[in-house]
């Protein structure tokens, strides 16, 4: 056979997997040109044996009986590697296929090492590949033969929303019984369209004779506009499955991936995810509830409609889950409403998409993790996938996952948190904050914090260590792992922060270099925690305590330092403390004398380590919580206060308007109360704030969805021992038809009908009235009385009874 001539081209490269041929194993590469195509490249995949030079012939002789054939090594090498902080000699295993190598290493007699790494990620680590990397590369018909060039490229992706909306006339609907009544979906810019199995008045409706055709159009949409990302929002768990059991009943084959196949269900740790072959499927549910938890955003549930309004500042057009069915069984108006909804949920998921896409790029490029996976992963994923890649490039082996016995072993025992010095509760005015910039991260790489540096031998001098004040010593040399990746990430990302300043603040550069250096701010902050992490490859408990030691000595020393400079410390915590520009003496602080305090504490700290203004504020409210037996005491409440900023704008920690689990009515109460405190230094504003939403309760005028508490379902219903109002709820639905399972989101209301409050409560759908006294009693005034007590009033005051004490003190 003629041999092919070797063409030189170039793609970017999107995504890394393998299959299996003639008994081989065979990576592919999934590369964007014009369009999405696959390469093939023949790899082996391998393994390391921590055993003597002598056992050469003991690991060639190895056999294991295989599923349908005998599994043996197929050669084997000595290599050289840093083992577990050693430099030693140790062999590398070859296997015939990706799946002998659990099977090999498990029965060999020696400490075996990268024995379940994906072969995949396997390839990419060993070739130094990161998605978004453009690649200059030889290839011989489909196969790559050399990689000449790689380098980062800028990356356009063809992207697309969808949504479905389902004949629900018992509630939630049933794949096996009610049919999918619109399919909505955006293609980039272009005009949302709406499938319907009916006619209806809106020229982005398209007609189709049946269910089944109109799923045939939306595959067919997907083929024709060459979809590589696809955005869902927890269509992982509802619309595709939904779809697949729909086209089933239709007797088609649900081909949305390019192979002509439907998507595939994976378990992802606790979660299942939907891979769709040839595109990249994003669901914006886990991506939205992630970058919630870590702090990328603020947000207090995650509902479609949710999202969109507080990532958007716009709000989506809504209809009652309810409603669905009767506006499809109305008239020709109700129907056509009921497309405009429809079709503002493919656009709002589109917009989310959209503003989040960019993140997930970069976030990919840094952690080296193709986009779906970046997607899914958690905090701790992200930092493994990073340091696994270091390891390679620096000849170490990376470190065994934990099994479950090792990892509930290391679950035992918290680790010694921060120091917090408690509030005297209060309204304060002329605060200064200051802030360590990544606190755990800068101790991290000042005191070269690692799991291979800790506690060595005795003939290290302490000259040549760090010592913890816990009595840990850390090497000062070499250069632990964890320490210079993390020292790369945040010189990275300064970079990036001093690259913004020059960029047009709405051009493509601008937006690409913002969404790296938040990704790289994201990553920095999970390093301690994976640090503590019991699955963690690279956990070390004594780690751990450590830099939370430095982090304690650090903050304790730094109040001291303030009190002997005659500031008032108020409050500290974590890595900020909360200075009164009013000494302990009555003397007035300036804020220069503060900013000056900054710059001495500054020149004493060590290596990247740095006190940071956050900020001057007017005012400030700490409030009080409740300790002891039966709550009989009360004192300063921790991460529990608001203040006002120069500019006019309200930081809030810890109240209840930033908890999706109390009703909107009691966060309009709160943050009204708080408004009229901090900004209007209006103490008879903020009560009468107060009355008017109690007043308002009383005549029965509140809105049923300000009165709606959100929760997430976290068992099976039929598994709760005890009853609770959102379990009650549960159970309600479930009555009338609707699924509710592990993990559903429900909104709730306390109606008028029963005894109990358990007994009360009414899924939102479901809510006719409400419970005017428990409102009032068990959401608005637990929500407010904290703040309210600091300006002398009590609870009777609210309610219109009694009279107010000791108001003059304050103002």
């Amino acid at each position: 056979m003629e041999r092919l001539q070797a063409k030189r081209k170039k793609a970017v490269l999107i995504d890394v997997d393998y299959i299996v041929r003639e008994g081989r194993a065979l990576v592919r590469l999934l590369m964007k040109g014009k369009r999405f195509f696959r390469l093939y490249d023949a790899y082996e995949p391998y393994f390391y044996c921590d055993a003597p030079e002598s056992a050469e012939k003991e690991i060639m002789g190895l056999k294991v009986a295989g599923k349908d054939r005998q599994i043996s090594p197929t050669r084997c090498e000595r290599v050289l590697m840093n083992v577990l902080g050693q430099e030693k000699r140790i062999w590398k295993v070859y296997c015939q296929l990706p799946s002998d190598v659990p099977h090999l290493s498990s029965a060999m007699h020696y400490p075996c090492y990268e024995h379940n790494i994906p072969f995949g990620k396997r390839y990419m680590i060993d070739k130094e590949l990161a998605p978004f990397m453009q690649l200059t590369y030889e290839r011989e018909g489909r196969f790559i033969k050399r990689i000449l060039r790689k380098r980062e490229a800028a990356v356009s992706l063809k992207t697309m929303a969808f949504d479905i909306e389902t004949y629900n006339p018992v509630g939630m609907p049933r794949p096996d019984k009610d049919e999918i009544i619109l399919i909505s979906y955006k293609v980039g810019s272009q005009q949302a369209k709406v499938l319907s199995s009916r006619k209806i008045a809106r020229d982005f409706v398209v007609a189709c004779k049946d269910e089944r055709q109109m799923i045939e159009k939306f595959l067919e949409a997907v083929r024709e506009n060459d979809v590589e990302v696809l955005f869902g929002y927890n269509d992982t768990v509802f619309d595709l499955p939904y779809l697949k059991a729909r086209a089933d009943s239709n007797g088609l084959v649900f081909a949305i991936g390019r192979d002509g196949k439907p998507f595939r269900i994976r378990k992802h740790g606790i979660r299942d995810v939907a891979e769709i072959a040839g595109r990249i499927h994003i669901d914006l549910y886990p991506v939205v509830r992630f970058m919630g938890l870590i702090g990328a955003f603020k947000i207090s549930k995650y509902s479609l409609e949710n999202a969109y309004e507080e990532l958007t500042g716009k709000r989506k057009l809504m209809v009652g889950k309810l409603d669905i069915w009767r506006m499809w069984d109305g008239d020709a108006k109700m129907m056509a409403e009921l497309a405009d909804y429809s079709r503002f949920d493919a656009v709002a998921t589109m917009e989310i998409g959209e503003m989040l896409l960019p993140m997930q790029i970069e976030m990919s490029r840094v952690a080296r993790l193709p986009l779906f996976d970046t997607a899914n992963a958690t905090a701790g994923q992200l930092v493994e996938s990073i340091l696994m890649h270091k390891s390679r490039q620096e000849g170490r082996i990376i470190p065994n996952k934990p099994d479950d016995t090792l990892a509930s072993q290391r679950e035992l025992g918290p680790i010694k948190g921060a120091f917090v010095k408690i509030p005297q509760p209060g309204i304060y005015e002329n605060l200064v904050v200051f802030d360590f910039r990544g606190l755990y991260p800068s101790i991290i790489t000042s005191h070269n914090i690692d799991p291979y540096t800790i506690d060595p031998p005795p003939s290290v001098p302490d000259s040549d260590c760090y010592l913890c004040p816990n009595g840990h010593r850390f090497r000062k040399k070499p250069r632990g792992l964890i320490p210079s990746v993390l020292e790369e990430i945040i010189k990275m990302r300064a970079e990036m922060k001093a690259r913004l300043k020059t960029l047009e603040k709405d051009s493509p550069e601008y937006e690409m270099v913002f969404a790296r250096q938040q990704s790289l701010k994201i990553l920095a902050n999970s390093y301690y925690g994976y640090l503590a992490y019991p699955r963690s490859r690279w956990y070390s408990r004594e780690c751990g305590e450590s830099v939370t030691a430095w982090g304690r000595y650090f903050i304790q020393d730094t109040i001291d330092k303030a009190e002997k400079a005659g500031f008032t410390v108020l409050y500290g915590d974590t890595d900020s403390i909360f200075l009164l520009l009013r000494g302990r003496d009555g003397g007035l602080k300036t804020k220069q004398d503060a900013l000056e305090f900054m710059r001495r504490i500054n020149q004493e700290l060590p290596g990247d380590m740095e006190l940071e203004l956050e900020g001057f504020y007017p005012r400030g409210v700490f409030v009080t919580k409740k300790v002891g037996a039966a709550g009989s005491e009360e004192t300063g409440a921790k991460k529990k206060y608001a203040l006002i900023g120069e500019d006019g704008r309200i930081k809030i920690r810890g109240f209840e308007l930033v908890r999706r689990d109390w009703s909107n009515i009691a966060k309009q109460a709160q943050r009204k109360v708080l408004e009229a405190i901090l900004k209007d230094g209006s103490k008879e504003k903020a009560v009468r704030v107060v009355k008017e939403i109690i007043s308002l309760l009383k005549e029965g005028k509140a809105p049923l969805e300000d009165l709606i508490i959100y929760t997430q379902i976290r068992k099976d219903p039929k598994k709760y021992d005890v009853t609770s109002p959102e379990l009650s709820a549960a159970k309600k639905a479930i009555a009338a038809g609707m699924r509710i399972e592990r993990g559903s989101m429900i909104g709730y209301v306390i109606t008028k009908s029963g005894g109990s409050i358990s007994e009360k409560a009414q899924l939102a759908e479901l809510a006719r009235d409400y419970d005017a006294q428990y409102y009032i009693e068990k959401q608005v005034l637990p929500a407010v009385l904290k703040i309210l007590k600091e300006l002398g009033y009590s609870e009777n005051d609210l309610k219109f009874k009694g009279e107010q004490k000791g108001l003059d003190s304050f103002f």
